[in-house]
């Protein structure tokens, strides 16, 4: 397995940041005048171009899991004054979601994100990629290889599978070494199913007093979630801990046991993501933690290393005479984030009221 994790990609961006600290240092003495003049024409920033445009093509651009990856967009669309377009559905549909990498091709981007619910996407990433515009993948992906993601650059986001183990990590945490627990999740996507298995494995190898009694579907939808917990509830009297993968479904249970008078703390429940309304429920006390992907940081990252791309830095790095000509990828296949929790002691600082609201023209959603 090939895998960078976040130290090594502080190392990559250490490496993009020198050069761009270094085009911004005082003026050089005449001693050195001309060096500085060549660090000036090959530095970063001498070659920005504020008329790139990168396109984010994905499915669920609607869903509310993407709130802060929006935010992130903005940010980094203002950061490096550049254009970004998300396009796609905002539900689950893949098919559509190739459909706006097709139709981001035929704009010519200066890059395109998207991701790998399922293997839908693949031939239009691999046309994208063809057409020599860089491709970043972020969120989920199949398999661990560039060709499992069309000869994208490289993939930003969850090592899904150890995600699962740190969720399983979080219930023995929060609810001893023992109990029945069910399963919630959206089956089918190809992270959360990466997920469910990190939480069967590490639970056999390490928690065996937890006995996984149920695996319920929730469709990644939260009236689908609602539904999916009553029947949790009303199926599975014993359960003492819930564990849900997909950030509907921690407002599904919450919701199902406030519509039937359980009370909070009934259960111990880890969920995943940060929806407005899993907030409040873990301010309330019904959900002991969620474990949250750094979703802002996949995204700026993602525009960060096409920047650099684009400008010729990571394309260039001396690996060969010729990276093109000789089929190296100078990028990782795969830059793994990790999880944060929210838990009642910080979720003050996750609420929306208290993130930043950033305005601009450059981000078209």
């Amino acid at each position: 397995m090939k895998k960078f994790g976040i130290l090594g990609a502080a190392v990559l961006i250490g490496v993009v940041l020198l050069a761009i600290g270094c085009s911004q240092r005082p003026a050089a003495s005449a001693g050195t005048a001309a060096v500085a003049s060549s660090a000036e024409v090959k530095g970063v920033y001498a070659k920005l171009d504020p008329n790139r445009t990168y396109y984010l093509c994905s499915s669920h651009q609607g869903h509310t899991y993407f709130a802060d990856s929006h935010i992130a967009l903005r940010y980094a669309a203002e950061y490096f004054n550049v254009n970004i377009v998300a396009q796609g559905p905002d539900g689950w549909d893949t098919t559509a979601q190739a459909q706006a990498i097709e139709q981001a091709i035929s704009k010519n981007p200066a890059g395109i994100i998207t991701r790998f619910w399922d293997s839908t996407p693949l031939e239009a990433t691999r046309r994208a990629t063809a057409a020599g515009i860089p491709v970043v993948v972020t969120e989920t992906r199949i398999g661990e290889t560039q060709a499992d993601i069309g000869g994208a650059l490289t993939y930003i986001g969850l090592d899904n599978y150890v995600c699962g183990r740190d969720t399983a990590r979080a219930l023995v945490q929060y609810g001893g070494g023992s109990g029945d627990v069910v399963l919630m999740g959206n089956w089918g996507a190809s992270n959360t199913d990466a997920k469910r298995q990190g939480v069967e494995d590490y639970l056999r190898e390490n928690a065996p007093g937890w006995r996984i009694i149920a695996t319920v579907d929730d469709k990644a939808d939260t009236a689908a979630a609602i539904e999916a917990g009553k029947s949790v509830i009303n199926n599975y009297p014993n359960a003492k801990g819930i564990i849900g993968l997909d950030s509907s479904s921690g407002t599904g249970i919450s919701t199902a046991m406030e519509e039937l008078n359980i009370p909070a703390g009934t259960y111990t429940i880890v969920v995943h993501d940060r929806e407005p309304a899993t907030l409040e429920f873990i301010e309330r006390g019904y959900i002991s933690a969620t474990l949250c992907n750094k979703t802002a940081t996949d995204e700026y990252l993602a525009i960060l290393l096409m920047e650099d791309w684009n400008n010729g830095g990571l394309k260039n790095i001396p690996l060969s005479s010729n990276n093109a000509a000789a089929g190296i990828n100078p990028l990782p296949d795969n830059m793994y984030n990790t999880v944060f929790a929210i838990t009642q002691a910080n979720v003050q600082y996750f609420k929306a009221d208290v993130m930043p609201d950033i305005r601009t023209s450059l981000y078209n959603k």
